[in-house]
């Protein structure tokens, strides 16, 4: 079976085995899937400065095209040398279809990394890797402590900052949901204490959100229902606060696709929207119960299927044109929330 164990994931990615160039990597944790995409990338040998030998798809571009990817990977470079292929994005469509010809017959001279979501067992995507002889299935999956503590190594105790085992213990909880979240809050919290030279209670209550729970549900709820002030008044905070565009976006999306699987409840099994959020698993803070209740009856089932293709070619986007990301975020958040508002 050609998939690795959890904890093997990142002994291959410093490695990569060319008898493997295709690669699938998946998990809940969507921060960690990327940070191990770019370590992968970049081992990968590929120049990831030359535009003719890295290729970035949208995931839903290549499911709508059965054919893309395998005309991208069987491609000769203007120069030689080899390739790298990334498909990162969300997508409703069938990507293992688009998929398998690769798996069939992979290119010896480019590498294609594939990005993915929470896939089941059964999953077609996961299953094609699984049952292939020349490409892998790498999961990702939230970080335990132990992967929580050696990222606070990373960030805080090779930045030449000490920090004692109480004001880690204090840490430690905060941090996990997502990799590159628990990153940026760590990288934040470095650069406060960059002076005094260590890091105590006292900073992490003054400057670490709570990673485990992003802080961006203000922003969220303010697009799901239309509230123009509260996302003017907290789009800014949330990106200067160190969250990167892209993942605001696909935090956003989740929350759309949740509120999708809400929705059809209450149309098809007749179950009013405060019991569904009431009852929602994992449960919805008390304090954002009434807005996600108000957001289900705003929005049509229709309309939650747009808004999620929108937000997912958006996040795609905002990571790719990097630069842009703000302003990518910004624009279609904002054409979200006028759209609820006007409902």
């Amino acid at each position: 079976m050609a998939s690795k164990k959890a904890h093997e994931v990142d002994r291959f990615i410093e490695r990569p085995d060319t008898a493997f160039r295709v690669i699938l990597l998946y998990g809940p944790d969507i921060g960690l899937v990327t940070e191990r995409a770019e370590i992968l990338a970049k081992n990968t040998g590929v120049d990831l400065k030359d535009p003719f030998s890295t290729i970035r798809l949208n995931a839903d571009d290549v499911a709508a095209d059965k054919s893309r990817l395998a005309d991208e990977a069987f491609t000769v470079g203007m120069f030689g040398g080899e390739r790298l292929i990334r498909v990162s994005g969300s997508t409703r469509r069938n990507l293992a279809d688009a998929v398998k010809p690769i798996l069939a017959n992979a290119p010896q001279d480019a590498w294609i990394i594939v990005e993915a979501g929470d896939l089941a067992r059964s999953a077609g995507l996961r299953t094609a890797f699984e049952k292939s002889k020349t490409g892998i299935a790498l999961p990702c999956y939230q970080d335990n402590d132990k992967a929580i503590e050696m990222i606070i190594n990373q960030e805080i105790v090779e930045k030449n900052l000490s920090i004692d085992r109480e004001t880690i213990s204090m840490l430690k909880p905060l941090l996990g949901g997502d990799r590159m979240a628990s990153r940026n809050e760590l990288r934040k919290l470095a650069l406060y204490c960059h002076e005094q030279g260590s890091v105590t209670q006292d900073d992490i209550r003054d400057i670490v959100g709570d990673a485990s729970q992003l802080d961006t549900n203000d922003v969220i709820d303010a697009v799901a229902t239309g509230d123009m002030n509260a996302l003017q008044e907290n789009l800014h905070r949330v990106l200067v606060s160190g969250i990167s565009p892209d993942m605001l976006l696909i935090f956003t999306l989740r929350h759309f696709q949740t509120l999708h699987e809400m929705r059809g409840k209450m149309e098809y099994d007749r179950i009013p929207a405060a019991s569904l959020v009431k009852g929602a698993r994992p449960p919805i803070h008390f304090a954002r119960q009434s807005l996600v209740s108000r957001a289900i009856t705003k929005w049509p089932i229709q309309n939650l299927s747009k808004a999620m293709t929108r937000l997912n070619k958006a996040s795609f986007d905002a990571r790719a044109n990097p630069d842009l990301g703000a302003a990518i975020a910004g624009t279609n958040l904002l054409a979200l929330t006028l759209e609820a508002s006007r409902r």
